[in-house]
């Protein structure tokens, strides 16, 4: 019998709705390469054009995800999902046939418009198919799903393009969504009665997305973990394009840089199979985030000590701070999914999963080219310790904030026992 994290698997409609998601994840990293590989190495063009294949890659989060939501949230969830992994493998087909950049960009653009909706779908999904008392083991297994592909689909992706050719891993990711499909054939027909009532109650579309953000607002423990999740991904991608330019200055060459970064990998694997394993946290999710927002940020700010040789540590001491990154990511990111879960009625999963996907997607879009300026103008070095600074204030500031919201509550508690 499974137990711990895997528990939801014993769940046939969960095992089902999971299986998918992993082939889901792994050709999401497939193509990220493989595309990558084709406009800077098979048609010789710069930065620019990889540039334009990223924002053709997150602007449908940013702006399609949120508007779309509505619909997801009233149309059937299991139909959407395979309608969604459908037209994936159509547009990956446009992606494998493209000519030039510009159509290239055309069916990227498409194929992360219906990821857009795809992920708000699985998201809803979770809650029709997982009892409360198992969703931070879900959310585990979900982001355990992302960080496990996250390692093995770019290293894939690479073995594939050496053995079969530049454009083989996007007939893999073809594949991949075609098992997803009749994976999802065999999910049981999920419970959408409050879906269907609440329809029938609001027929107008300006009234659902507003509920959606109304909902965002109104619940203090939602609106922190999104908002602090948000800030975190900024400082993050901040300094997440520099990352090659760190390790040669902390001197790792060429041949050992995939290593720094598998290195955080696994440590966001072991942080996943930590907490869930350990599920206590589900109490005080976003003290959790807090704390290892502090102590990430103090590695970061070493990370850039590093970098100006104030603070020095072997290779393998450098490795193990990677790791402990990994695991403190998986720190902040898995109780902000069960958040997310847990403060979120079934019936608007889409709509608020939706717009607080856009406000991360937004904040790692702008973070790179303020950190490229930022690098610049003051050097790689200063934007590492300026970026572990701001994620340790930020969890301080959390900290802080939260010692505050319960002395409040302590004393409302107390005035009315008085009373």
């Amino acid at each position: 019998m499974k137990t711990g994290m895997f528990k939801p698997l014993q769940n046939k409609s969960y095992r089902s709705l999971f299986s998918a998601q992993v082939f889901s994840d792994l050709g999401n990293w497939l193509d990220f390469v493989t595309i990558q590989v084709i406009v800077a190495y098979q048609w010789g063009l710069g930065e620019t054009a990889v540039a334009a294949v990223i924002i053709a890659l997150a602007l449908p989060w940013v702006i399609v995800g949120p508007l779309a939501s509505v619909f997801v949230d009233r149309l059937p969830k299991k139909q959407t999902m395979i309608a969604c992994l459908v037209l994936r493998i159509v547009f990956v087909a446009g992606i494998f046939a493209a000519p030039n950049l510009y159509i290239l960009l055309l069916f990227v653009f498409l194929k992360a418009t219906v990821a857009a909706l795809y992920d708000p779908a699985r998201q809803s999904s979770i809650r029709l198919t997982v009892p409360e008392d198992q969703l931070p083991e879900a959310v585990t297994l979900s982001q355990l799903s992302v960080n496990l592909t996250k390692i093995i689909g770019p290293a894939l992706g690479g073995g594939l393009i050496a053995g079969f050719g530049v454009r083989s891993p996007l007939i893999f990711e073809a594949a991949g969504f075609l098992l997803a499909v009749l994976i999802l054939l065999t999910l049981p027909k999920l419970e959408e009665t409050i879906t269907a009532e609440k329809t029938m109650k609001h027929t107008s579309y300006w009234g659902d997305l507003r509920e959606g953000f109304q909902h965002i607002l109104s619940v203090k423990l939602l609106k922190v973990a999104i908002l602090l999740s948000s800030a975190a991904f900024f400082i993050i991608f901040l300094y997440d394009g520099l990352l090659v330019f760190i390790a040669q200055e902390l001197g790792f060459g060429k041949e050992d840089f995939g290593l720094l970064i598998s290195s955080v990998g696994f440590g966001s694997v072991a942080g996943a199979l930590l907490l869930g394993k350990w599920t206590e946290w589900k109490s005080k999710p976003v003290h959790l985030m807090s704390a290892a927002s502090v102590f990430g940020g103090m590695l970061i700010l070493s990370l850039g000590l590093g970098c100006l040789g104030i603070f020095n540590l072997p290779r393998s001491g450098w490795l193990a701070g990677g790791f402990i990154i990994g695991i403190l990511g998986s720190a902040q990111s898995i109780p902000y999914g069960y958040v997310l879960q847990a403060q979120t009625p079934k019936h608007m999963m889409a709509r608020v999963s939706s717009t607080a996907m856009a406000l991360q997607t937004f904040s790692m879009l702008i973070a790179p080219a303020a950190g490229a300026l930022l690098a610049k103008w003051m050097g790689i070095s200063i934007v590492m310790m300026g970026a572990g600074i701001a994620t340790t204030l930020l969890g301080l500031y959390m900290i802080i904030f939260i010692v505050k919201a319960l002395s409040s509550t302590s004393k409302l508690e107390r005035n009315s026992v008085q009373m």
